[in-house]
């Protein structure tokens, strides 16, 4: 059974969370010993991008990865036949794919890691409508869709007939993160992380959920040119840079609680990955991540449309309401079965179901 990835594999080691997915799995396939091939493109950003390798262009980098323009792309495909085509990441150059797919043997797998027709409002029109069209013709050209929660799932069937052709695998979680779980330390100031993507919520969560509240929070808001402040002097915002699994293991180390808005996320990768480590999350009903979480036993989730719930939610916590050495032990037990290694079986298992 031969298998391509195609999608984004990032450069670096500062990658958001497809990419993570993309990498992760393709690194899993190769050690369980799967034909598997991995295909991305000379995208605009990359150090070695040019509108005419985006055309012609072929280069195999260090860890055995394919960059092709669409020609080669297409050549490649054809020539190969691969068994399974799996769009890893929704990505713009895949519509090159979808419209040889006759031409093809392979079935068509996709993860959807998000709801383009909701994230893609924030971004200028041209992209908007770009990257809506590739949502369209990725659910109608593929033979199954994989989402990362079903609550993402959900969501596509507000806008979508997905025909009974979807299956749920939540992201992974690299094996780092359980070898250095922490012991939770109960506190008269907690540190809360924040990941702070594309200024998604969090001006929503210091200046509407967190405006009156009358507890010291030390918030870590991890992201890019962060610029949103507290007018109240209860709250401590902290802003850190992105950093590669190393350096955050490391930051995480004395954290206490990882807290998110109520603004759409289909499965938070940090949240589980702190969650690992024994940091406690703190949720709204729009986070994907919740399918995991028992409220009050391995986690909280919060009722985003009652603005008093996530306050009282502190409260109780601060006034020592909650055992959250049990909790934090909990939270991280949840996890274990989200290793990379028990999610790439799972793509596994879905790749000889389909052939």
């Amino acid at each position: 059974m031969k298998i391509a990835l195609i999608g984004r594999y990032g450069e670096g080691d500062i990658l958001p969370g497809p990419e993570r997915v993309a990498r992760e799995l393709y690194k899993q396939l190769k050690k369980k010993n799967v034909d598997v091939t991995f295909i991305e493109y000379f995208f605009s950003g990359y150090n070695d991008y040019s509108f005419l390798r985006k055309i012609f262009g072929s280069k195999v980098n260090e860890d055995g990865i394919l960059r092709l323009g669409i020609l080669p792309l297409t050549i490649k495909l054809l020539r190969e036949q691969f068994d399974v085509i799996h769009f890893i990441n929704s990505q713009r150059f895949s519509l090159a794919v979808f419209f040889i797919k006759p031409l093809l043997k392979a079935k068509f797998l996709s993860t959807l890691h998000g709801l383009n027709k909701i994230e893609a409002k924030e971004l200028r029109l041209k992209r908007k409508f770009l990257d809506v069209w590739v949502e369209k013709i990725t659910i109608k050209k593929s033979d199954l869709l994989i989402f990362p929660s079903a609550y993402l799932i959900d969501l596509f069937m507000n806008y979508y007939s997905l025909a009974g052709k979807n299956e749920v695998i939540h992201n992974g979680i690299s094996d780092l993160f359980f070898k250095n779980r922490i012991s939770f330390i109960k506190k008269d100031v907690y540190n809360f992380i924040y990941f702070h993507s594309f200024n998604k919520g969090l001006d929503e969560l210091i200046n509407h959920y967190l405006k009156e509240v009358n507890l010291p929070l030390r918030i870590f808001a991890i992201g890019k040119d962060i610029t949103i402040k507290s007018n109240n002097r209860n709250i401590e915002i902290i802003n850190v840079s992105p950093m590669n699994h190393f350096s955050l293991i490391e930051f995480l180390s004395d954290k206490h609680f990882i807290i998110k808005s109520s603004f759409i996320d289909s499965f938070s990768i940090i949240s589980v990955e702190c969650m690992a480590m024994g940091i406690i999350p703190i949720v709204s009903e729009n986070i994907g991540v919740k399918e995991i979480i028992d409220n009050k036993i391995n986690g909280f989730i919060y009722n985003s449309n009652d603005k008093e719930n996530l306050l009282l939610l502190l409260r109780d916590i601060y006034e020592g309401k909650y055992n959250l050495q049990k909790i934090s032990l909990n939270a991280s037990k949840t996890t274990e079965r989200l290793s990379w290694e028990n999610v790439s079986e799972k793509y596994i298992q879905l790749y000889k179901f389909i052939v």
